[in-house]
């Protein structure tokens, strides 16, 4: 069996990052209803030395977009440098994101899942077969920051679950429950 490294990525990147892109709409409304600014809330954070949940969001997209390019060999737009400054602006970086992954053509992703991909990391570069740097690293990364996001927004109470999470797929499946 041949692995697509197009569907292993793009698909499961556009759920979580449309599934983020959800909760933060539900976290809008929640901030509306509660009179909580909304910069409160992207700058919520469970420790001292963890992310806000703005900077979640733009990590999960950093990931996604950087997992693309490496793998379809072309550069990665650039994020804004300044985080988020309320909901709005952090929904558009996810939709920015998701044009950017889903104008990336299926067969500019495909080639030898053992050809190597070199990212930075704090400690150094990282080299690993393309296949590792998916199952491994990009998947981690861009699940890590989207469920850290929907835990922060859970945490503050806005009401979604773990269906709003899943999203489309269980949704599509449970839509008369």
């Amino acid at each position: 069996m041949t692995i697509s490294m197009h569907r292993i990525t793009v698909p499961v990147y556009d759920q979580m990052l449309t599934n983020l892109d959800f909760v933060l709409e539900r976290g809008a409304a929640f901030a509306a209803e509660t009179g909580l600014a909304e910069t409160e809330l992207l700058d919520r954070r469970f420790a001292p030395d963890m992310f806000t949940l703005g900077h979640q969001v733009d990590r999960a997209c950093f990931h996604a977009r950087q997992a693309i390019a490496k793998l379809a060999d072309i550069p990665a737009p650039a994020l804004p440098e300044a985080l988020a400054t309320d909901i709005a602006d952090a929904r558009a970086r996810i939709a920015d994101t998701l044009d950017f992954i889903r104008e990336v053509a299926e067969d500019a992703l495909e080639g030898d899942p053992e050809r190597e991909i070199t990212i930075t990391v704090r400690l150094g570069d990282l080299t690993l077969p393309a296949l590792d740097f998916i199952l491994h690293i990009a998947h981690a990364q861009v699940y890590f920051h989207c469920t850290t996001a929907y835990d922060l927004l859970r945490a503050e109470g806005v009401q979604i679950g773990k269906i709003d999470f899943l999203g489309k797929v269980m949704k599509d499946v449970f839509k008369d429950r």
